[in-house]
């Protein structure tokens, strides 16, 4: 068993077939048996695929072989940057996942002072949903993740670093601006929310139903929190978004209700695959970690 055979395995799944991986692969299709045939017997498989209506299905003790095989692959390309890395001067390219929040926060910042002692190196950072992004980390498309605590942790580490506090937000022209009330008080609204993340949604309905309260209703999401402000304006429509969009959106426009039983927080921070480091992630935390100690 070595690393071809896991890429092989991989790409068969990927291509959906042993022929079109072997085309992919430039290898002919009883070397890819061949291949197959050895993983099989390393982890005592009796069946990698089943065939089903002309295609292929991987079989359940296969399955299990599938997030083992893309992390091996990942941390031995990591491995491969970083001896080059050091042989030739640290340069090449890493790519960042983030959550919205985090744009909001020192993050960019961090990034820009990090890469002074990195002056090789091109940072890319992507914005997209944490569900999204989580998924990419373990394809290995993307190397650091800034995002919330992943639910499953198995192939993960993860580091918290902040605590995203969530609150309501309205248009200074809404009817309960300038009001301390209760939670009870906003059954009569609307809401919008600036995600599309099952996990916030599920954060948001599940505070309401602790409270034995009824389901809240909401009537706008989108994934652009500039967009979920503008929903506000004109509107008796409320927000559901964490504490930094107040910090960063500082607008006459809007403002936060002040409600006596509202307390809705998450942990977020570092997400990486299990066994990857780097100078630069080390650098990064470090300089992340003390902006945000100067922050508070």
């Amino acid at each position: 068993m070595n690393l071809i055979e896991f890429k092989t395995f991989l790409t068969v799944i990927e291509e959906k077939g042993i022929t079109a991986a072997a085309e992919k692969l430039n290898i002919t299709q009883p070397a890819v048996s061949k291949r197959l045939e050895n993983l099989k017997n390393a982890f005592g498989i009796d069946t990698l695929f089943t065939r089903v209506s002309g295609g292929l299905t991987v079989s359940k003790n296969a399955q299990i072989l599938i997030p083992y095989a893309k992390n091996i692959i990942a941390l031995t390309e990591n491995a491969r940057n970083e001896v080059n890395n050091f042989k030739q001067g640290t340069k090449g390219k890493i790519f960042i996942g983030a959550g919205a929040s985090w744009t909001l926060s020192c993050l960019p910042k961090a990034i820009s002072k990090t890469l002074e002692s990195f002056p090789d190196l091109v940072v890319d950072l992507n914005v997209d949903l944490p569900d999204l992004q989580v998924k990419k980390l373990q394809d290995n498309k993307i190397d650091i993740l800034f995002a919330r605590k992943p639910q499953n942790e198995e192939f993960f580490y993860f580091e918290p670093l902040k605590v995203d506090k969530f609150i309501v937000m309205a248009s200074r022209k809404h009817p309960l601006a300038n009001k301390k009330i209760s939670l009870k008080e906003l059954t009569n609204y609307k809401w919008a929310i600036s995600t599309t993340a099952k996990q916030t949604q599920e954060l948001f309905f599940n505070f309401f139903s602790s409270k034995d309260l009824p389901s809240p209703t909401i009537s706008f999401s989108t994934n652009s929190l500039n967009v979920a402000l503008n929903s506000l304006l004109n509107s008796t429509l409320i927000l559901f978004t964490t504490h930094n969009t107040l910090e960063i959106f500082q607008s006459e426009k809007f403002c936060k209700i002040e409600l006596s039983d509202f307390n809705v927080s998450r942990e977020t921070g570092l997400i990486i695959r299990q066994g990857y480091t780097s100078n630069f992630l080390n650098i990064l935390i470090k300089n992340l970690k003390k902006m945000m100690k100067e922050e508070n």
